[in-house]
């Protein structure tokens, strides 16, 4: 079947210049002259908005934290900071105020209160929603016509590239500002893996933080990020009185500061939040049972075992331990232990070059992003190290945690590399994450440069206690690779395993591995079994409702119910929802059940019925899928056609391209009317649209919004230079695939 009927083309106006999603101006064809649109810069500053949290004390409300975020759709749909609008540590508050430019000039002007959709600590990223007026009044969204932004795709940026950073420079007091932001480097960290944030050359300030960063298209690509680099009980730089909060008439240091978040050059790149973009747009909700809280940070925050890799393996471990590298090197990796660290303090990276600073080595303040203890990395490649003894300092709310040297240049040879650890099962299952009571681990290594009669040690640890230490002389050679075991004929006992190499007095391997679940027959850890769909839970905990693979149209909630056994408690734990392959939310846990038992349960609901489709459910333990199960809502009713109906979206991409050569039309403008109208009744006005977005420079684009299946559509697209294509009869048919993949033909006058 063809998604896209053939088109009734009509001359239309031409698009000098054609925009991102954020809003759009129309002068209609009977003014008689060309359309004009505001520039993507304008458009971004009309969906930025500044943020104020607060918090009530007696009969007055007191200002917590501020900061900046942008409106992603005309409903209210804000992207931020987590650490700016949760309700615990510097910034806790009952309140979140959401101050509008009213004009772009001046400063913005209070007018709405918001609530957290999604909070993604790992990642810093949060979406909030618009829900009432200053005085308390409820809001519906449905009624909002806010300017928002469209997401574009940062996926083949690189160093080099022309970005702009759009926020507030102050407490609340300036309009926005927009400043050059070149991208410099990309940073590899433990959260977000390779392309965890993007760093910049200019310093924006701190009350930026959770605003925008966009493409020249004006597309947002990334969310400028800084923490304070204060726990807030104390007044600095950035952590000012602004408020009088003991009432004594003036504004001093007797008041209470509010943080305002550090100079900021990290930038998390927007591919990161799609999930959590996705989930808030439909309003869905994921959901866990709660566990036993764990008692957590009784014990001082602590950063330890610090050392340097040139890179990181698949897997996450240094490709060498070292504290020396060759003239001329382009990737350097800061691994440390962390433990008792909690979610949202201030962390920072500073990096030294013979005693002077080197800002394009240091990173942050960022709000760290929780755990209860393990192995963190930062990291850079492909930028040049010039030769000179480097200081990497890691701080914690300011203050030095740990500190660690790495010399660059021309040095004398360490006494034996060893280099790519990596781990496997005598069942050849290799990774970080395997079965408990296997009786043996592999632990493999290639070596170089190894003198004979070097001693050299082999130490494991299960959960942070030594298990076993073995110091020999060194006899295999000077250079090729070997395997050392852990071996436990009764079963290796479930956990965390660590791995530490040292020649001589030097750590020179390092690695981790989880021991989880029961053996499956190939060797696989297994920690989940006699898995269960249903729509409600009841009271006891146990599966409720319609119980089953289908589910009825209507269904307001998804819930997924297993049995598990051997799972380490603090273990990380990521559970992910798929809807028609795509997904729609993904969340970082730390477990907190036991280490088995039943009925533990995950899942996804909204206010509203959830759009037909199939569902999947995913659960990983590190980064080893453990479990998935598929669900479908309505599959088997009756079809049914109409606006009202509860069908599921369909989304679409495309490419938008040259009749003549067939080339892709960059900055061509798409965009979809609302169901109710067709172009006889469509007014140029923005809040007639339903979606709309920007070819890149390949003609490539994605709708962010889907269309609901078994309507017809108006879609409009503009390019300059060429006719207006006009269909009002888009047909989305209620068998329709979702995604869908389109071509649109353009031809010029």
């Amino acid at each position: 079947m063809t998604l896209w009927p053939p088109m009734r083309v009509v001359r239309f106006l031409s698009v000098l210049s054609l925009l991102s999603l954020s809003q759009v101006l129309f002068v209609p064809a009977a003014f008689g002259q060309e359309a004009t649109t505001p520039d993507p810069t304008t458009l971004a500053r009309r969906a930025s908005v500044y943020l104020m949290q607060t918090y009530t004390q007696g009969e007055n409300q007191i200002l917590s934290c501020v900061g900046s975020g942008t409106l992603i759709s005309a409903n209210g749909l804000i992207l931020t900071n987590a650490h700016l609008v949760e309700d615990t540590g510097p910034c806790r508050g009952d309140r979140i105020i959401v101050a509008l430019p009213v004009r772009l000039e001046d400063s913005p002007i209070p007018t709405y209160l918001a609530e957290p959709v999604l909070i993604d600590r790992s990642l810093d990223i949060a979406v909030i929603q618009i829900r009432g007026g200053l005085d308390g009044s409820a809001i519906a969204s449905s009624t909002l016509s806010l300017p928002f932004v469209s997401v574009g795709d940062p996926a083949a940026l690189q160093p080099g590239a022309a970005l702009t950073a759009i926020g507030y420079p102050d407490t609340g007091e300036s309009s926005t500002v927009v400043v050059p932001a070149p991208l410099s480097a990309v940073i590899s960290e433990a959260a977000g893996g390779s392309i965890a944030w993007y760093q910049t050359t200019a310093v924006l300030g701190g009350v930026m933080s959770g605003g925008g960063v966009f493409n020249p298209d004006g597309q947002l690509i990334g969310v400028i990020t800084s923490a304070s680099g204060t726990d807030g009980s104390e007044h600095s730089p950035t952590c000012l009185s602004i408020q009088d909060t003991n009432h004594d008439g003036g504004i001093t240091a007797e008041d209470a500061c509010v943080p305002i978040g550090a100079p900021a050059t990290a930038i998390r790149p927007i591919t990161l939040a799609i999930p959590e973009i996705e989930t808030a747009r439909r309003e869905l909700h994921p959901v866990r049972v709660s566990g036993v809280a764990e008692a957590l940070f009784a014990t001082a925050p602590s950063i330890s075992r610090m050392y340097f890799s040139p890179g990181i393996s698949e897997t996450g471990i240094a490709t060498q331990v070292t504290n020396t590298l060759p003239g001329g090197a382009t990737a350097a990796y800061v691994f440390f232990d962390f433990a008792n660290i909690p979610p949202g303090t201030s962390y920072d990276l500073r990096a030294t070059r013979d005693g002077l600073e080197v800002p394009e080595w240091s990173i942050g303040p960022l709000a760290w992003p929780g755990g209860v203890r393990g192995t963190w990395y930062i990291g850079k490649n492909d930028v040049a190290l010039s030769d000179g003894r480097y200081e990497f300092t890691l701080r914690l709310n300011g203050s030095t945690a740990a500190t660690a040297t790495l010399t660059v240049g021309p040095a004398q040879p360490e006494p034996g590399i060893f280099s790519n650890l990596s781990f496997s099962t005598t069942d050849g299952v290799t990774g970080r994450v395997f079965p408990a009571e296997v009786q043996q681990i592999n632990a493999s290594f290639d070596f170089s440069g190894m003198p004979a009669e070097q001693v050299w040690t082999e130490v494991w640890y299960l959960d942070g206690t030594e298990v076993s230490s073995n110091t020999r002389l060194w006899d295999n050679g000077d250079s090729g690779r070997l395997t050392v075991s852990a071996i436990n004929l009764d079963g290796l006992p479930l956990g965390v395993y660590r791995l530490e190499l040292f020649v001589g007095e030097r750590l020179a391997a390092t690695g981790d591995v989880t021991l989880v679940g029961n053996r499956t027959p190939q060797g696989e850890p297994q920690v989940f079994s006699n898995a269960r769909m249903a729509n409600a839970i009841s009271p006891d905990n146990l599966p409720a409702g319609t119980v089953g693979t289908v589910m009825p149209l209507g269904t307001t909630s998804l819930y997924a119910f297993v049995d598990w056994d051997m799972m380490p408690r603090s273990t990380t734990w990521t559970h992910r929802w798929y809807l028609d392959g795509r997904l729609i939310t993904n969340t970082v846990d730390s477990w907190d059940a036991g280490s088995v038992g039943q009925n533990y349960w995950i899942g996804l609901t909204s206010d509203r019925a959830l759009p037909e489709g199939t569902y999947s459910v995913e659960v990983l333990v590190g980064n080893k899928p453990m479990f998935s199960q598929t669900v479908s809502i309505g599959s088997g009713t009756a079809v049914t056609t109409g606006q009202d109906t509860q069908a599921d979206d369909v989304f679409i991409s495309g490419t938008v391209v040259d009749a003549i050569t067939g080339e892709g039309i960059p900055g061509a403008l798409v965009f979809v009317l609302d169901v109710e109208f067709e172009s006889a009744q469509f007014l140029y006005d923005e809040s007639q649209i339903q979606t709309q977005t920007i070819t890149d420079q390949q003609g490539r684009f994605s709708l962010a919004q889907g269309l609901r299946r078994g309507n017809y559509f108006t879609v409009y697209v503009f390019a300059d230079g060429y006719i207006t294509v006009l269909e009002d009869t888009f047909i989305v048919s209620r068998d329709q695939a979702s995604p869908a993949e389109i071509r649109i033909v353009m031809s010029r006058p």
